[in-house]
């Protein structure tokens, strides 16, 4: 196979000022979305304020790798001044929060731990499998924060906030199956106690820690031996296909199994919440992932057409 083309210079600094500006005005989304749960908090955590900037490490680590042999600390500077100024220009400038700078500021230590796993093809594979699981047990406790906010849209949908997220498990969970079926348990074995973790320190009902943890080992464990069977078809063709399987089982079991009994869960409620949890999940996970490629593409070529 032939090496990737290297991409224009212009590329990664456009990759990067587009990452900038989704940190710094992610935080402020966050905090709106939240004001539609049943108890709005008046600030954002910390720690969500923290993962929502972990759930760049997928697509930072790709940007990063776009640097030319002995030049990757050149390229990790550029990005993180990039995406650091623009997440400083908003927050300063829009809500005045000066604690969503913690979303850039945990980019950068994530990094930089991940930098120092060294250089070399062994390093670069172990830099890929922790990004992808960052970014991915990131996306489940901000799914879980957000569990009971749901969005009205349109009269008859209803968005649960917490759905916007799963785009990026789906396709972090497909990237780290190029490590092996292990990788792939122990990565969702993580984020499951991860979840179970977080939900205990914030007092979450155990009703909602046991679903959570349960809705994640079972949907993912199916999303993972579908995926594995279809290792030898496209990558979008897996991705796809192990998607049809695991979202409508992790939207059933969680919506029915979290709010069944509720006294707003009515039968026409959970049809609205399932149904659009459905349409919102396939169109986040099909967006992520042709995203990725797009973002492959233009960077690293030869990256791109093996994702695809």
């Amino acid at each position: 196979m032939s090496e990737p083309r290297a991409a224009p210079p212009n590329r990664p600094t456009l990759a990067g000022t587009l990452m900038g500006l989704a940190l710094g005005g992610g935080p402020t989304a966050l905090a709106w979305f939240s004001t539609f749960g049943p108890t709005p908090t008046a600030r954002l955590p910390l720690l969500a304020i923290c993962l929502y900037g972990l759930l760049f490490v997928g697509a930072a680590t790709d940007l990063r790798s776009v640097a030319t042999p002995g030049r990757a600390a050149t390229a990790t500077r550029r990005l993180l001044a990039i995406a650091a100024a623009a997440a400083l220009g908003l927050a300063a400038a829009g809500m005045g929060r000066w604690e969503y700078v913690l979303a850039p500021v945990g980019l950068a230590v994530a990094l930089a731990l991940l930098a120092r796993l060294g250089a070399g093809e062994r390093a670069g594979r172990r830099r890929s499998l922790l990004a992808a699981a960052t970014t991915y047990t990131a996306a489940t406790l901000l799914a879980n924060f957000t569990l009971d906010s749901f969005l009205p849209l349109g009269g008859f949908f209803l968005v649960n906030v917490g759905t916007l997220f799963f785009g990026l498990t789906f396709t972090q969970r497909d990237r780290a199956h190029r490590h092996g079926r292990r990788a792939v348990y122990l990565m969702i074995l993580a984020a499951a106690t991860a979840n179970v973790a977080l939900a205990a320190a914030l007092g979450t009902p155990l009703r909602y820690v046991a679903v959570s943890f349960l809705t994640i080992v079972v949907s993912e464990t199916a999303d993972t031996e579908v995926y594995q069977r279809l290792l030898r078809r496209r990558w979008l063709t897996r991705v796809a296909a192990s998607n049809a399987v695991s979202a409508p089982l992790d939207t059933l079991l969680f919506t029915l199994l979290a709010f069944w009994g509720e006294p707003f869960a009515t039968p026409a409620w959970l049809v609205q919440v399932i149904v659009t949890d459905l349409l919102v999940k396939y169109a986040s996970g099909l967006a992520a992932a042709l995203g990725m490629i797009a973002l492959l593409r233009g960077l690293l070529p030869g990256r791109a057409a093996e994702e695809s």
